[in-house]
């Protein structure tokens, strides 16, 4: 399989099981691996640290997150494995399915978070992803 991995994260431990197991899928396919951390709405403050005022955004925090997490994997992928990463404001599910669409994605590569109980019969982000994904989705057993 060559092509993109796509992979979410939200800065918690589970979404990096996902998204470590993407990067060694990419890395044994030689696919390209596209790490995606999605907001709901623009916030933003400001604080007070140091005797300096910061401002710090929701968009902000979520490009970090996924900025750092698409360091950290570039290790596991190797050399030749390109790794990039996006903050997107949507719903985590809809976000995952725009940047698929949006780099003809391969494979999009999902926890297994919510798949239990009654949010498997209300909703989760990976039960959206499967039945709407133009690709194929590989969910993770994170727990």
């Amino acid at each position: 399989m060559t092509g993109t991995i796509v992979v979410g994260v939200d800065g918690n431990e589970r979404a990096e099981r996902a998204a470590e197991t993407a990067a060694r899928l990419a890395a044994a396919t030689g696919a390209a691996l596209h790490v995606v951390c999605a907001y709901s709405r623009e916030q933003s403050a400001e604080v007070e640290a140091g005797g300096e005022r910061l401002t710090v955004s929701v968009s902000e925090e979520s490009a970090d997150i996924a900025a750092r997490t698409a360091a950290r994997l570039a290790g596991l992928v190797g050399a030749g494995g390109a790794v990039t990463s996006a903050a997107v404001q949507a719903r985590p599910a809809d976000a995952l399915l725009a940047e698929a669409e949006r780099l003809d994605a391969t494979l999009v590569v999902v926890g297994n978070r919510r798949m239990q109980g009654i949010a498997r019969v209300l909703g989760s982000v990976p039960a959206a992803v499967a039945h709407h994904a133009q690709c194929d989705v590989y969910i993770v057993n994170t727990a």
